[in-house]
């Protein structure tokens, strides 16, 4: 039998469909694939007969052997993809999605599905592909507006993802999550009108509603980077107070009563989350924190010890067990953190096109200090008295393109010996630093400009793997024979709140124009001020695993 043999059962069951009848829909759907099993029209139909009855896996099945029978229809594909999609089977959805999107080039409702399983596949760049289509088709959706932020955001492009936002919110001026989108993303900038902006976005979205736990956490966080820690507390109290189980809004309280010096009603925000089953590495890993600001050492230790079981590779709870292990133990703490074995000093070989190692490093100094995103101070950051250039490799001059090559060479090289160095399964469990050589990685580029009493002040790169320091231009006053160590980079000294080392495990390094310095960034670090005339001109860098 033909498809044109079952026609009449169709339009019987399509007619039953249209007036909210989909079980006898289901029977004439089931009648006509009796008498012709290939007929595209009738599993389309009949899934359409069974998503109407509630039946989400038939409806599956039976898309996808409709789209086996016509493997470039895209609206199929796009059925599919979408109940696929609702069913957490994100691969699959994204291959039908896929097809969707090639077929149905004018489909917004095909880019945003793609873009959506794309986002939930952690695939962060083609979801702000697909969701940038979505809008630039419909430029009146403002879910896809948000969700295009939302994809910008992941991938720390602030810019973009802002834009995004604020075409969300010309589209929705009173809807408090849009306000309270704005605000998240502009907490995580550094340049006190962003944040300011970003506050009053917040304020906003709680006049809107003031219910909104996350408005009140973006509120604290904002007004920690703008220095109003009363205000600050405040938020985060009111936000915990809304969401008591939320992890980040008990996070956000938690470090703000420890930036406060409160340490003892830090603890116990922890301690009172976790007792009421709210658990994670991350709550484990801040109530040992919390323990060690507030004194309570072995206690500390338990904690910590429990989170870097959880999570190896966590720089924040590493750099703090250490800091931990040095009040027992100093030298114990220091091997174990490779203080002295995994800081590294790697000479740079001068880039090709300048006739010198001078020529370069004076034009790459020019170059930094007219950089396109250079800041002064920026709130929220360890530069004291300095500008930090923002994303370096933004300005594409000749100096810092052969830069980034001599620098990428280096960390490609570093990474072949370190995985060669981590030796045996037994030697590996014990190097916190080896175990976690990245397969893959994205680097962070940045520069620092600072002149007589400009530093960076003690901090880890809790985001990364690999961290490390190039020296462009120093001044006079910088030198090796100097028993004050001005100027110089120091490993090994934790925040002034925490307890404090012996001088043993502290470990300072002279820098030298155009040497790189490689560290594990988990190490506690920061540069010392020096008097006199003459710049500090640094590169640094941060490598995470992707």
């Amino acid at each position: 039998m033909t498809g044109a043999d079952v026609v009449p059962l169709l339009r019987r069951a399509w007619a039953a469909l249209r007036q909210g009848q989909p079980a006898p829909a289901r029977a004439d759907c089931e009648a006509a694939l009796q008498r012709a099993p290939e007929s595209f029209d009738a599993w389309r139909l009949y899934a359409m007969a069974l998503q109407a009855l509630g039946d989400a896996r038939a409806s599956r099945d039976a898309l996808q052997r409709a789209l086996s029978l016509r493997p470039d229809d895209g609206a199929t594909a796009l059925d599919l993809g979408t109940l696929q999609l609702g069913a957490g089977e994100i691969d699959a959805a994204l291959a039908s999605l896929s097809i969707a999107m090639q077929r149905l080039p004018q489909e917004p409702r095909a880019a945003f599905r793609y873009a959506t399983a794309a986002f939930h596949a952690g695939d962060y760049a083609t979801a702000a592909d697909a969701f940038e289509a979505a809008a630039r088709l419909k430029p009146d959706w403002t879910e896809a507006w948000n969700n295009l932020a939302a994809a910008h955001g992941k991938r720390q492009e602030y810019a973009a993802a802002i834009a995004a936002a604020r075409n969300a919110l010309q589209l929705a001026p009173n809807d408090a999550s849009a306000h309270q989108s704005l605000a998240a993303l502009q907490s995580n900038l550094f340049d006190r009108q962003s944040l300011q902006e970003g506050l009053q976005h917040a304020l906003r979205a709680l006049q809107l509603d003031p219910a909104l736990a996350e408005a009140h956490r973006n509120a604290a966080i904002l007004s920690r980077k703008l220095s109003d820690p009363t205000g600050a507390e405040a938020h985060a109290r009111r936000a915990l107070e809304l969401a008591p189980r939320d992890i980040d809004v008990i996070d956000t309280l938690g470090e703000q009563l420890q930036l406060n010096r409160n340490t003892r009603d830090a603890v116990n925000v922890y301690a009172q989350a976790l007792a009421m089953g709210v658990t994670s590495p991350t709550l484990h890993r801040q109530h040992g924190i919390a323990l060690l600001h507030d004194g309570q050492l072995d206690a500390a230790r338990d904690e910590l010890q429990d989170a870097l079981r959880h999570v190896p590779d966590d720089q924040r709870t590493i750099a703090h067990l250490g800091v931990v292990e040095a009040q027992h133990d100093a030298a114990r703490a220091a091997q174990w953190l490779g203080l002295h074995r995994h800081v590294h000093v790697v000479e740079l070989p001068t880039p090709e096109g300048f006739a010198d190692a001078r020529a370069f490093h004076d034009a790459l100094a020019d170059d930094i200090r007219r950089h396109s995103q250079q800041r002064w101070e920026p709130a929220g950051l360890a530069a004291r008295n300095a500008y930090l250039s923002g994303d370096l490799l933004a300005d594409h001059t000749a100096a810092i393109t052969g830069f980034e090559q001599r620098l990428r060479e280096a960390i490609d090289a570093f990474l072949v010996d370190s995985r060669n160095a981590r030796g045996g399964a037994d030697a590996l469990a014990g190097d916190v630093f080896l175990r976690n050589v990245p397969t893959r990685y994205r680097v962070h580029v940045w520069a620092t400009q600072a002149a007589e009493r400009g530093f960076i002040d003690t901090h880890i790169h809790e985001d990364s793997w690999l961290s490390g320091a190039y020296y462009v231009e120093l001044p006079p006053a910088i030198r090796d024979d100097d028993a004050t160590h001005a100027g110089w980079i120091e490993f090994g000294r934790p925040f002034a709140s925490l307890p404090q080392p012996p001088e043993g495990a502290l470990r300072r390094l002279c820098p030298k124009v155009g040497t790189l310095l490689l560290f594990p960034s988990y190490l506690f670090h920061r540069t010392l001020p020096y008097a006199g005339s003459g710049e500090r001109i640094s590169i640094s860098f941060d490598l995470a695993a992707v």
